[in-house]
């Protein structure tokens, strides 16, 4: 599951994280790091540095779309604020509009006074002592109402002292810390007398609580406490300390929570005791302070700070210098050279920095003076000779603008350093949204194709579409629009010239019994598609008429119309009529392309002049009207001629059936009808029509066709 943990680097919420994390969930923390540190999380997470109140939490929450947010978030530095100011009512608002299933909060008993002096249950009534308190029960209010009248679950435990490991921030925190980094607890004034009893629960039992009440779901309020209140005095023994001096402004004794209604909603109960807890509280903080005082410097960085330390730069410019003395000392008698001293002072400058030129340019200089000196001159008289003046001020000049040059371009290379981390740091962040969003669009995918809603179940579904036999492709858009519409009782009627539409295919359910043929101006819905050609929708609900009704057009003219006469009422929807749409428009493509095939194949498809069809294209007709008699229960028969297949029978023959039957030879060379929509019994009439033009014909019992 995708997890959202505000103030995911806090006490109770790293400690939360980390337990989800070790369970295979992916870990989300929003912080804005006024009191939490990343250092309390070193396992791989997303992180959004921001308050739970910023409208960048709305970027977040769409980008990753969360299962459950656990809300662990300090509700407010201001103690009057209000939920709706300090983020509580965002985060909800948030997680109802992006589809989040649980959001967890907390609250505290601290602060409140309750109606019974025995354990407290969820139920008791409380009165909040401080604008704090009423704070907490502001938020308990929010939570629940949430979760009372949205889809969002909402579970809110009400915690009593809750210490621990990476407790460093809160009131509890601070004097347990100090209890246990002291021996001589008397001069404190602690928020607790000796005597007064505290529910301590340890943060171990609360991940626990707090894990199995997202896996299992659950909801409302429950009291998330040990049982079992201790006294300070107690407390102290258990780490082996005097207790402090007693607080006479604290009560001596308050209730403590009643838990059992967790312990039977969850099967939980609290594994570590007070003094087990405290073990591991203690070890951790002992930990904590001896890594602080031997935390081992990286190699590295030691080699960094002994190089750049003053003293060993000092000793280097020196001994810079006494190879330039030595040197100097060397040369002189030989050649006559240049003042290599500018040399010096640039080298100190390049190498050691601003600070060193200037003790480079003393120290040469200071040759200089030395010189002058050995050959007889006055030392006084040297400091007022313009030239040493003159020299000492270029050494300095030249030292300090090449050690400024040098510092500005260090700071340059530092700032680029930075910018090339930073840069790397955001790629890898970004490298990561990147991997993570492909994998999110490669599942999306599979759900899209796979899904039975999909884009993927339309196309395998329009498949069937592809017939260029009228009669194949009708059967198929049946299936289609049942499939793709969620609905049944499809009826597709052909239109002509005439006043009546005929049935050309129906659903397959066999309680619907759509009539063969309809009369076009009794019917308002198909007469409104007929004249509109558009869809119609039976707005009036007049009984016998379809829902909706669609055209399906071929060169600006509705040759047939697509009647549904079923759908669920919540499916009547703006976006459910531009599936209607859609669909009918590939349906219409479909028809389009099956009769401008038939067209095209006018001459090859009829045998001469008639409208007999030829052996093939019968005998697939056939096979189609067989399985629309399997699938979708509509019936035909099948006619022999029993006539010689001269034009004239054929003519006679065509003028007696209707637009929706066909006329056409098989494998035997003898003429045969089929008869659409038509059972056994209905047949006779069109044999009778046929014996009146001295036609005689024949029910075909055993109909064989080719596949």
């Amino acid at each position: 599951m995708n997890i959202l943990i505000t103030g995911g680097y806090g006490f109770l919420g790293s400690s939360i994280a980390e337990r989800f994390f070790k369970e295979g969930h992916r870990i989300h923390i929003l912080d804005n790091l006024i009191s939490g540190s990343k250092d309390t999380i070193d396992f791989k997470h997303r992180h959004l540095s921001a308050d739970v109140a910023d409208r960048k939490c709305e970027t977040f929450f769409k980008t990753y779309a969360f299962d459950v947010v656990i809300h662990c978030a300090n509700s407010s530095s201001e103690e009057h604020s209000h939920p709706t100011t300090d983020g509580l009512f965002n985060l909800l608002s948030l997680s109802e509009k992006y589809g989040v299933k649980q959001f967890v909060s907390f609250s505290s008993s601290d602060g409140f006074e309750f109606d019974v002096e025995t354990d407290i249950p969820e139920t008791a009534s409380l009165v909040p002592r401080s604008p704090s308190a009423l704070n907490e029960r502001h938020g308990e209010e929010y939570s629940l109402h949430w979760g009372n009248h949205s889809a969002l679950s909402t579970l809110v435990f009400r915690l009593s002292f809750v210490y621990g490991p990476k407790q460093h921030v809160s009131l509890t925190s601070r004097w347990i810390h100090d209890l246990m980094s002291t021996t001589n607890p008397e001069h404190l004034r602690l928020p607790l007398s000796h005597d007064s009893q505290t529910d301590f629960i340890f943060i171990g039992d609360v991940v626990e609580a707090v894990y199995r009440g997202v896996i299992s779901e659950l909801s409302g309020l429950y009291h998330l406490s040990s049982g079992e209140p201790t006294s300070i005095k107690s407390f102290c023994a258990y780490l082996g300390i005097q207790p402090p001096l007693a607080n006479q402004h604290v009560p001596k004794h308050q209730p403590s929570l009643d838990n059992r209604k967790l312990k039977t909603d969850l099967d939980w109960v609290p594994r570590f005791g007070l003094e087990e807890g405290l073990h591991v509280t203690k070890s951790y903080y002992a930990q904590q302070s001896s890594s602080t005082l031997s935390h081992p410097i990286p190699k590295e960085r030691r080699f960094k700070n002994v190089l750049s330390h003053p003293i060993l730069r000092t000793l280097e410019n020196l001994t810079l210098f006494f190879l330039f003395f030595i040197g100097s000392l060397l040369l002189t008698p030989i050649v006559d050279t240049p003042d290599y001293w500018f040399i010096y002072v640039l080298l100190a400058a390049l190498l050691f920095g601003k600070s060193q030129a200037l003790i480079a340019s003393l120290l040469a200089v200071g040759v200089h003076l030395y010189e002058s000196a050995s050959i007889g001159r006055n030392i006084l008289s040297l400091f007022v000779d313009n030239s040493i003046l003159a020299t000492f001020t270029m050494y300095l000049l030249i030292g300090l603008v090449v050690s400024y040059v040098m510092e500005r371009r260090n700071i340059e290379i530092q700032f680029l350093k930075d910018e090339l981390a930073a840069t790397t740091e955001r790629h890898t962040f970004l490298s990561e949204i990147y991997e993570e969003t492909l994998t999110i669009k490669n599942q999306l995918q599979q759900q899209i194709l796979h899904s039975e809603e999909s884009i993927g179940s339309v196309y395998e579904a329009t498949r069937a579409l592809d017939s260029l036999e009228p009669e194949g492709l009708f059967v198929g858009s049946i299936s289609v629009l049942e499939k793709t519409l969620k609905a049944k009782h499809f009826a597709i009627y052909m239109v002509n010239q005439s006043s009546f539409a005929r049935l050309a295919a129906k659903s397959a359910d066999p309680t619907f019994a759509p009539r063969n043929s309809l009369e076009i101006v009794e019917q308002t819905v198909i007469h409104e598609v007929v004249t509109s050609s558009d869809i119609v929708f039976n707005t009036s609900l007049a009984p016998g008429e379809p829902l909706f009704g669609a055209p399906l057009i071929r060169q600006g003219e509705v040759v047939a119309v697509v009647l549904c006469y079923e759908v669920p009422f919540q499916n009547l929807t703006l976006s459910y009529r531009n599936l209607i749409d859609v669909m009918i428009r590939l349906i219409n493509s479909s028809l389009d392309r099956s009769l401008g095939y038939i067209h095209a194949i006018q001459s090859d498809r009829y045998v001469g002049n008639t409208n007999a069809l030829k052996q093939e294209y019968f005998e697939r007709i056939l096979t189609q009207k067989e399985q629309a008699q399997q699938e979708l229960n509509i019936p035909y028969t099948l006619l022999l001629i029993a006539e010689d297949n001269s034009e004239s029978v054929i003519q006679r023959t065509d003028t007696t059936l209707r637009t929706t039957d066909y006329l056409g030879f098989r494998t035997d060379d003898r003429l045969y009808a089929i008869l659409s929509n038509a059972t056994k019994e209905e047949s006779q009439i069109v044999i009778e029509r046929l014996a009146r033009k001295a036609i005689r014909a024949e029910v075909v019992e055993d109909v064989t066709y080719v596949d």
